[in-house]
């Protein structure tokens, strides 16, 4: 089990936007993410500042789904992230501009570096561990331009697992312009 150094408890705007508290539960298997240890994804979207969507999921949960997804997604989105971003140069000036203040590593789009104050639409990623958020290359906020860049990278076939993902959690597809990874 990989220990981390840099954490806070999970700040409110990872919680649930339904309960007021941290999201407990693995949206697709129901375990307990607050036991010891387990490493989750809280993944929000917002439009302004109404939550669209909202899901914690296991690391466990985060595979199977990444494995649904085609060959050629993965490689695709792989890419994409590592010629726009390197994320451990990232998480090294984070942490010394500004340590582990959540909000300023989610002030600006990750890929295109669009202010969040800018942004109609935008998606927050944190990586937690039972009850504290860690400061890996999470936490980020991709903007709608990024959404939209990455949903060109997506196979149909992996769109469809997608869609199956997100009829499991949410009881239905995603409109076209989120993107629930």
């Amino acid at each position: 089990m990989q220990q981390f150094k840099e954490y806070i408890p999970i700040p409110e705007e990872l919680w649930s936007f339904e309960t007021g508290a941290p999201m407990q539960c693995c949206a697709l298997c129901d375990c307990d993410l607050f036991e010891p240890g387990r490493n989750y994804l809280v993944e929000k979207a917002f439009k302004g500042s109404e939550v669209i969507f909202e899901y914690a999921m296991c690391l466990d949960c985060r595979d199977k789904l990444q494995g649904e997804l085609s060959l050629q997604s993965r490689k695709l989105i792989q890419n994409y992230f590592e010629e726009h971003v390197d994320l451990e140069a990232r998480r090294m000036e984070c942490l010394k501009a500004y340590g582990l203040d959540y909000s300023k590593w989610v002030q600006q789009c990750l890929v295109k570096q669009k202010p969040r104050s800018e942004c109609t639409e935008f998606q927050v990623y944190g990586w937690c561990v039972d009850r504290d958020l860690v400061f890996t290359g999470f936490p980020y906020m991709l903007s709608s331009d990024c959404i939209d860049d990455l949903l060109e990278l997506i196979s149909e076939e992996s769109m469809g697992a997608i869609n199956d993902f997100s009829e499991k959690i949410f009881g239905v597809d995603l409109p076209k312009d989120l993107l629930v990874i």
